[in-house]
């Protein structure tokens, strides 16, 4: 039986800047290609496979040729892991990583240390994302608007995906991107959306920067709107800036 593969864009270790675990340091691991292309998205060069994976070690960076190995990725991992401060968590980010479901079940699977698995995940694979939750703790999942993205309505998969994630007693919360240009329709749409599953998930409005920068592309005001608007419908609305980009971290 052929082992998978998988395309890493980059590992490292940093500050989760989103979400209830915000300032905790973890190891993220980055996985490249997308079904999506969001308009906003901050981390483009994810959005497809790549060449060679980029390692920010306690030495300096390193590169490695893609796709790895479950056991090449491992050895990596471990690496960081022996060489970090006390971590929280073993962030799967992207690009989209639960597109890679059979790497993922394979590679999560085998991992024997311990450590927490936050998964990060556009919610729009529902097929994929059962595969994957059992190795999960922590489950990080987009609430996209339309008015944002430039996309089709995701409604139907992102309401899949959080049933999903709620079962088992994981740790699950939504972020909900926004900016000036969001239309009120689809934040009220998202926060029904998150209460009508589970109103006990935290959804945080995260305001929107440029993929280069830390400004804020949505005046206080509109964000204050925003939020008392999703508060009509849910009952834990949150607002958080990415702080990873506050802090002017990975």
């Amino acid at each position: 039986m052929r082992v998978p593969t998988g395309n890493v864009s980059e590992l490292f270790v940093s500050f989760q800047g989103e979400g209830p675990h915000v300032g905790r340091r973890q190891l993220f691991v980055r996985f490249a290609g997308c079904p999506l292309r969001c308009r906003y998205c901050d981390t483009p060069e994810s959005l497809v496979p790549v060449a060679r994976c980029r390692v920010l070690g306690p030495d300096g960076v390193k590169s490695l040729e893609n796709p790895l190995s479950p056991e090449a990725l491992e050895a990596e991992v471990r690496a960081l892991v022996v060489a970090a401060p006390r971590l929280h968590a073993l962030a799967v980010t992207g690009g989209e990583p639960v597109a890679q479901a059979s790497f993922l079940d394979t590679w999560l699977g085998s991992r024997r240390d311990g450590l927490p698995v936050l998964l990060e995940t556009a919610a729009v694979q529902p097929a994929h994302l059962a595969r994957v939750l059992p190795h999960v703790a922590i489950v990080s999942l987009d609430v996209k608007c339309p008015s944002n993205t430039g996309e089709r309505s995701l409604a139907a998969d992102h309401r899949a995906c959080l049933a999903l994630a709620v079962g088992g007693g994981r740790d699950v919360y939504v972020k909900m991107p926004v900016d000036e240009g969001t239309d009120p329709a689809d934040v009220e749409a998202g926060a029904r959306l998150v209460a009508g599953v589970d109103a006990r998930v935290a959804l945080f409005l995260t305001p929107l920067t440029p993929p280069d920068g830390s400004r804020l592309t949505i005046e206080p005001a509109t964000l204050e709107r925003l939020q008392a608007l999703a508060s009509r419908w849910h009952p834990d609305v949150r607002v958080l800036p990415q702080m990873h980009k506050v802090l002017r971290v990975p």
